[in-house]
């Protein structure tokens, strides 16, 4: 997925860490949109199960643990206004999206602010001196990416 770094980076400021389920099926969805945009026009009937089929669950399990990820970051949208407000706009604020109005704004926004993953893919950091890919560098996002 080419928006992984950052979407794991917002999820991360958003207060959603790797022990929500909903946080390995939103990355996943993101892979999926990323190959046809399309899925979102049928987020039941083709993307909750797409979803379900790959982690061995129910399309029912994909949606609720996806409500519960959006239940949290609302809940705990104090520290995050600013971004909240970036991602979604004042329109959410008051009241949570839906499932489907999430993934898409969310979707949105990663894909136009991936310039982080842009800036630390190993390939555009050459040494000016050895005119190689710097090791050191390399680890670095390897580590990040491992994120």
């Amino acid at each position: 997925m080419e928006y992984k770094i950052t979407t794991k980076s917002v999820l991360h400021q958003l207060g959603i860490s790797k022990s929500y389920s909903g946080y390995d099926y939103i990355l996943y969805a993101f892979d999926l949109i990323e190959q046809d945009e399309n899925v979102l026009t049928g987020i039941t009937k083709i993307l909750y199960i797409e979803i379900a089929r790959e982690f061995h669950t129910s399309h029912i399990c994909v949606e609720r643990n996806i409500r519960k990820v959006i239940e949290v970051i609302w809940k705990n949208q104090k520290p995050n206004h600013a971004l909240l407000l970036k991602i979604f706009g004042s329109n959410f604020l008051e009241s949570k999206p839906s499932n489907k109005e999430f993934l898409e704004l969310l979707y949105a926004y990663i894909k136009s602010h991936n310039l982080f993953e842009k800036i630390l893919h190993k390939d555009n950091f050459i040494c000016p001196i050895s005119k190689d890919v710097c090791i050191a560098y390399t680890k670095i996002v390897e580590k990040l990416i491992d994120f």
